[in-house]
């Protein structure tokens, strides 16, 4: 896949933005901090899965005292066929959102996969001393644009989660009654099932060729791991959702003391292992950034094996944090994707990247002379 196009409108830092894409596979977005160059990976993600990659609400990713925003993209898939797609946020007369896909209005979840992305913020160099949120974000946001399936499971499980811990709220409040969580423990057992056996077979293809991709970056650990973390350890449907349904009822007068549901794959999380033993624990910073990158390639990889299609790859602010040898491998193995990245200083090794400085939400091409100028220096 790629973006030939991008137009954004009253989209944070930008009154009205357009940024052609169409002449290179590389794109740096070069400039200070807080220009606003993550803005534009931002409006991509928008366009991707209908949210922030940074988990912005909508009236914060709309420009301030504004109504409403737009960002609309024209893009290609691998086979040549072109795409027009828009997402457009009101906040007056009404809160409101819509998606269009060739100019035809579409629920958002139908965007899902349309213009497959995978996003490395700074944040995911932490990944795995970090806060459990953002690794089960990490699979969720892979499967949603793997599957239209999973995705409806999520949003039900989602839903049914929020309805229950109201439920139990009201209990606390005296406004409601301990046997109506009944009504809703079976809905979220079945959906919650769903989501952690996707999540559990997605670890598990990752991890078919995990320690290849941490090889071919340097490190030779005999045995490294995916590890899901749950109460429980069914492999199927029926055995996770019965699992689930007697967690909920022993935990019960738990949740009720916490006013929420402490039970489900909202709760879960997973690590990688090494040697037997927890990657946080004995890795240095260096190692730990290696795998997070071999994930990274690993989520590439099966985003296209899985969709028949080359995802987009951004990258906030990585290269900063990365020494030259990981900047060349990284750009190596993406090599034939689209790549679209920030950076407060021109990185080594670009090829023919096409280079885009960013100041106070304006964009302008840097001229190439200047671009063969630098490298030489």
């Amino acid at each position: 896949m790629r973006l030939d196009h991008l137009s954004l409108t009253q989209f944070r830092s930008y009154e009205q933005a357009d940024w052609p894409l169409a002449g290179a596979d590389v794109h740096v977005l070069l400039g200070p901090n807080g220009m606003g160059k993550t803005n534009l990976l931002e409006a991509v993600s928008v366009l991707s899965t209908g949210s922030s990659c940074l988990g912005a609400e909508e009236e914060d990713i709309m420009q301030w005292g504004k109504d409403y925003y737009r960002v609309r993209a024209k893009a290609r898939s691998d086979a040549g066929e072109e795409k027009q797609i828009e997402v457009v946020s009101q906040r007056l007369p009404r809160k409101a959102r819509a998606c269009y896909l060739n100019d035809v209005r579409t629920p958002v979840g139908k965007l899902f996969g349309v213009l497959p992305t995978v996003t490395f913020l700074p944040q995911d160099l932490e990944l795995f001393t970090g806060s459990p949120a953002r690794r089960r974000s990490l699979l969720n946001d892979l499967l949603e644009q793997i599957s239209e399936a999973f995705a409806q499971h999520l949003a039900v499980y989602q839903k049914v989660l929020r309805q229950r811990n109201t439920l139990l709220q009201k209990i606390a409040e005296g406004t409601g009654r301990e046997q109506d969580l009944a009504v809703w423990d079976e809905p979220l057992a079945r959906e919650g099932a769903a989501v952690t056996l996707a999540h559990l077979e997605l670890l598990k293809v990752l991890q078919c060729t995990l320690g290849e991709e941490m090889r071919h970056l340097g490190e030779s650990w005999r045995d490294a791991q995916l590890v899901y973390e749950r109460k429980g350890e069914a492999l199927t449907q029926e055995g996770i959702e019965e699992e689930m349904k007697a967690g909920l009822l022993h935990y019960r007068e738990r949740d009720l003391l916490l006013k929420a549901t402490s039970v489900g794959p909202h709760r879960h999380d997973w690590r990688m292992d090494a040697d037997g033993r927890s990657l946080p624990t004995f890795a240095s910073r260096g190692q730990q950034r290696t795998a997070v990158l071999a994930l990274l390639f690993l989520q590439v990889s099966y985003m296209e094996i899985a969709r028949g299609e080359k995802p987009i790859v951004l990258l906030d602010d990585v290269f900063s944090e990365l020494d030259e040898e990981r900047q060349s491998r990284l750009l190596e193995v993406l090599g034939k994707h689209q790549v679209l990245l920030t950076a407060t200083h021109l990185p080594p090794r670009l090829g023919k990247a096409m280079v885009w400085e960013v100041q106070k939400g304006k964009l302008s091409l840097r001229p190439s002379a200047l671009l063969r100028s630098q490298h030489v220096a």
